[in-house]
């Protein structure tokens, strides 16, 4: 038994497993509730407290070696997955001079409106510069005179690594989902990072996916020849994690976010889409929903409240939602929902709608199934039929789709293909754990 384990740093939740490189199989997982967003913010703010963040991989870390599935002995790497865009300062002991700044963040709006598409490099970084991107989220602060002298930025991912390892640095997925990257070169645009007056000395060394930055200092019971992995980006480890190392296959994702994932040899870009560099080689066109599964988590928040309104009685969650998916599952009829409530990267004030509303079908069951049919549609319109029908089946994956068989038959019937579920439940840590066993020529 050789073990990769793994952390995958989620907004909403954080994963640890235990893999064994020579299986190719999950030993164990554990996660907890990422509960470190900060309150009383602004509006169109979304903060995280990088230390409970920190904390809570440790102990998913020590509750893996200490459930005795394995021996700590036959640990070889630490891997780790972590959300993109977000980004936080540090110092030089690594200390937290910010929260991080999260991908749901709107601070840079303004900004980024006034950035002419038809300017902006995209034949370099692959995407265009929105609202929650470290690249528009840096410039804000240093506009804001509010970077100090000796500052580093990194994603969260990249926090916990430098942490672990004592080594500061990024790669090409986390560096890409700022904005400010040349994907082709490997490195960061330094004209873009001029003209968005960003100090260039605040900005993490890129180095080859999946390297080894360095011995883990942490005292876990691990052996002193323990490794830290460099981090991967969570949507490259997801596509690994679910569709293998082989890059022929396409990936559909409802977590807290959505997206669809096609895998293109050489870099090409759409400008509806996004272009992300894999670790190995190769790209991934990303179509990217902001919404999500959280526009379903918003539809059961509707009905808790309604229905706390009208008898004073609160239901739990669970409960909720098996109800919602009975009586969308039920209904042979369905509204229009267009779940883009809010909005997208290209137009951040487009607002979401329900239509066709008649005298005798607006039923909590046609409302429901109507919003888990428009939850796909808006990551399925993203590609023609022509791009997606080359490929035989659709891999899926996230809890949207996981705990709710209704959603996997709207890919279904919307893509024309046959709805894979990913064998592994916390599909980025076990991606980056493939990734790392790769890596390190385990496999």
């Amino acid at each position: 038994m050789t073990i990769i384990l793994s952390l995958d740093i989620g907004t909403s939740k954080i994963a640890a497993v235990a893999f064994d490189g020579e299986t190719r199989q999950l030993v164990d997982v554990v996660t907890a509730g990422n509960r470190a967003t900060a309150s009383g913010l602004p509006s169109g703010r979304h903060e995280q407290d990088v230390i409970p963040i920190y904390d809570t991989c440790l102990q998913l870390l020590r509750q893996l070696i200490a459930a005795g599935k394995f021996s700590p002995a036959a640990v070889r790497t630490l891997a780790i997955s972590g959300q993109m865009h977000g980004v936080l300062l540090v110092d030089r002991e690594l200390r937290p001079l910010t929260n991080l700044i999260t991908w749901c963040d709107q601070r840079a709006t303004e900004l980024t409106l006034r950035i002419k598409r038809d300017s902006w490099p995209t034949d370099r970084t692959g995407c265009y510069l929105h609202p929650g991107y470290g690249g528009a989220t840096l410039a804000v602060l240093a506009r804001q005179k509010a970077i100090p002298d000796g500052a580093t930025a990194l994603t969260i991912a990249d926090f916990v690594a430098a942490k672990l390892s004592g080594v500061i640095a990024t790669d090409t997925s986390h560096a890409a989902s700022w904005g400010i990257t040349d994907i082709c070169k490997t490195c960061w645009d330094r004209d873009l990072i001029a003209r968005l007056e960003i100090p260039s000395a605040i900005l993490p060394e890129i180095k080859p996916g999946l390297s080894e930055l360095g011995k883990m200092r942490v005292n876990l019971g691990l052996p002193p020849t323990v490794t830290v992995r460099l981090p991967l980006g969570d949507n490259q480890a997801s596509f690994i994690g679910t569709c293998g190392l082989d890059n022929h296959a396409m990936l559909l994702n409802l977590g807290t976010g959505g997206q669809i994932s096609l895998p293109c040899p050489d870099f090409c870009f759409h400008s509806e889409l996004e272009t992300r560099p894999l670790p190995f080689g190769g790209y991934l066109l990303v179509g990217a929903s902001l919404c999500g599964g959280r526009s379903y988590a918003h539809l059961k928040e509707f009905f808790k409240e309604t229905i706390q309104s009208f008898t004073g009685q609160t239901m739990k969650d669970e409960a909720l939602y098996a109800a919602m998916n009975r009586l969308a599952d039920e209904s042979d009829t369905e509204l229009t929902v267009d779940t883009r409530f809010a909005g997208t990267r290209m137009e951040p004030d487009l607002r979401g709608l329900v239509r066709d509303i008649g005298i005798d079908n607006f039923t909590p069951a046609t409302l429901t199934r109507g919003w888990g049919r428009g939850m796909v549609r808006e990551l399925t319109g993203m590609f023609d039929r022509q791009t997606t029908e080359k490929f035989k089946q659709v891999f899926v994956s996230g809890n949207a789709i996981r705990k709710n068989p209704l959603v996997q038959r709207f890919i279904t019937a919307e893509l024309g293909l046959p709805c894979v579920l990913s064998a592994h439940r916390e599909e980025a840590a076990t991606g980056a754990a493939l990734a790392a066993a790769h890596a390190a020529g385990l496999l």
